[in-house]
């Protein structure tokens, strides 16, 4: 067999993302790519093992697969930054965990998770009163908005769809997503000053304006406050 030259592509200077994505979801990457497609980046994604019941048990396990689903990324490759894309399952191993972990395998300037995010958010926009809207279990949900008061902030009103099955999240529909958000703002007891849409698998990206719009209030989600969060630390222009 005769073998044939080539070439090796410049070196590569874009600005490096990564994210590591649950088994289960299927939504976060479509809505990435939306957010970024005028940005000139790399993105890559590994995946993460999820049990798709989402409990605090399943949640927490993940931290067992963390360091293998970072070391999958490419060998060589480092990153601006890296974001663990899952809400309640960074709250349940915590950010300094997921940080340490990431960091260890790999080289990576800044990393993130949605519930960071948010809470970096929330400062950002100078929000104190914040409606929840998520489609976790009570449990899920209450364990949520008790760390983010914990971080400073009030949840003035939540709902959620109760589904503890992560493959039927990402079944949900947009409009379905958008007449929660207006029935959360119109059954509040109190002025929101910010709505948050938690869970990554939350098919909200192409509502999110029009209930800022029809409410009045910025409403933002796991997914745009992490694709926000690590655009900053990168030197991404973003905004909400």
């Amino acid at each position: 067999m005769k073998t044939i030259d080539y070439e090796l592509i410049a070196e590569d200077h874009r600005i490096r993302l990564g994210m590591i994505v649950l088994q289960s979801d299927v939504t976060i990457e479509d809505e990435f790519r939306a957010y970024f497609k005028d940005s000139d980046i790399s993105l890559l994604v590994s995946r993460i093992p999820f049990e798709n019941e989402v409990t605090a048990e399943t949640l927490g396990a993940m931290s067992q697969h963390l360091k293998q689903s970072t070391a999958l990324f490419p060998l060589t490759q480092s990153f601006n930054a890296v974001g663990y894309a899952c809400t309640s399952g960074a709250m349940q191993i915590g950010s300094d965990v997921i940080s340490q972990v990431v960091k260890n395998e790999r080289n990576c300037d800044y990393v993130s998770n949605p519930m960071q995010a948010a809470l970096a958010a929330f400062g950002h926009l100078g929000a104190k009163n914040i409606g929840y809207l998520a489609p976790y279990s009570t449990d899920v949900c209450q364990t949520m908005i008790d760390h983010i008061e914990a971080s400073g902030f009030n949840v003035a009103h939540a709902l959620s769809f109760d589904e503890a099955h992560d493959q039927a999240v990402g079944q949900i529909s947009p409009d379905a997503i958008y007449r929660a958000a207006l029935a959360l703002v119109n059954s509040a007891s109190q002025d929101l000053d910010a709505i948050f849409i938690a869970c990554t698998n939350m098919k909200c990206a192409t509502v999110l304006d029009q209930i800022s719009a029809d409410t009045g209030i910025p409403a933002l989600s796991s997914n745009k406050a992490l694709a926000w969060d690590l655009a900053r630390s990168s030197g991404i222009p973003f905004s909400f």
